[in-house]
């Protein structure tokens, strides 16, 4: 089964980027994101396999437990080269502990990903177009440059989510104390 360790978008800002995520796929017919059926979200450690998920499950609680809740925010435009349009994401001290420690107890599960793992604290990042942008990077970043909006969140909550199918869904909640 494919796994992958997220902090899910809630309220106004998971219906700010979904709705974004749908305007730039319909509006420019580039589907990788919208059609990937991911729900909005920020990955603290990209897809994994394993047999053992109570033990990873185990692993994030305790993590969880260490960790106190804390606030950050998501907002203005960014990219990864002509690859990825994106909305920036600025942790808390607190969010880029959790993900660090994340990543040192389970760095056993890799993935086809697990590169990205070793840097994602510096590059936190909520997706809006990806992968199939090239040719129309420069068209979706001057229609996104309208849409400049910015969320202070709550960091209390991690979700591991599987992708059984063709559709990410939510298999354990771990709260942040």
């Amino acid at each position: 089964m494919n796994y992958r360790i997220v902090y899910l978008l809630k309220g106004e800002s998971k219906r700010y980027a979904e709705k974004l995520i749908e305007k730039v796929a319909k509006k420019f017919n580039v589907n990788f994101v919208y059609s990937g059926k991911q729900p909005a979200h920020i990955t603290l450690k990209y897809r994994f396999e394993t047999d053992k998920i109570k033990e990873v499950e185990n692993k994030i609680r305790k993590i969880c437990e260490e960790t106190k809740s804390s606030s950050f925010e998501i907002g203005g435009l960014s990219n990864f080269k002509k690859h990825a349009l994106i909305l920036k994401v600025r942790p808390s001290k607190e969010m880029v502990k959790f993900e660090k420690k994340l990543l040192k107890r389970l760095n056993h599960l890799e993935g086809d990903l697990a590169k990205f793992d070793k840097v994602l604290y510096k590059n936190f990042h909520v997706g809006i177009a990806h992968h199939d942008i090239e040719e129309k990077f420069e068209m979706i970043r001057n229609y996104l440059k309208k849409y400049d909006k910015n969320f202070k969140v709550k960091f209390d909550k991690i979700y591991l989510i599987r992708k059984p199918k063709n559709k990410w869904i939510v298999q354990k909640t771990f709260d942040i104390k």
